[in-house]
């Protein structure tokens, strides 16, 4: 399963609040809220960054506090990691518009890249 990283999740934080997704981002983030109590703990620095995330919506600030303390709770607890990959997953495709596709590269590349959607035959570099 693809490693969490910071800037994957400031995306899909900053698309949930963004305005667009109205119902499906509020169910959204009530489900990101309700894995982070229950897998990381109320005293966890996910919590408390997702309660501040959610007294300033969309605070650029606040979301990548949010992404960080994620990514850190989830170094210490490979379960709860796995539980926040799922979240992402679901929230990736609920987010979605019908037949996109979404690519993410995250760091640096030292090969090639393709993004496409659909492909159909033999890609040569």
């Amino acid at each position: 399963m693809d490693p969490l990283s910071v800037s994957a999740l400031v995306t899909l934080l900053s698309k949930i609040f963004d305005g667009a997704t109205d119902k499906v981002g509020e169910q959204l983030w009530d489900d990101l809220t309700s894995v982070v109590r229950r897998v990381f703990g109320r005293r966890s620095t996910s919590v408390e960054a997702a309660k501040r995330l959610g007294e300033r919506p969309g605070d650029v600030d606040a979301t990548r506090a949010l992404a960080e303390a994620l990514i850190a709770d989830s170094a210490r607890d490979p379960q709860g990691a796995a539980q926040i990959r799922h979240w992402v997953a679901r929230a990736e495709r609920a987010l979605a518009p019908e037949g996109s596709a979404t690519n993410t590269i995250d760091g640096s590349v030292t090969g090639n890249v393709v993004q496409a959607r659909d492909i159909r035959g033999d890609i040569t570099f």
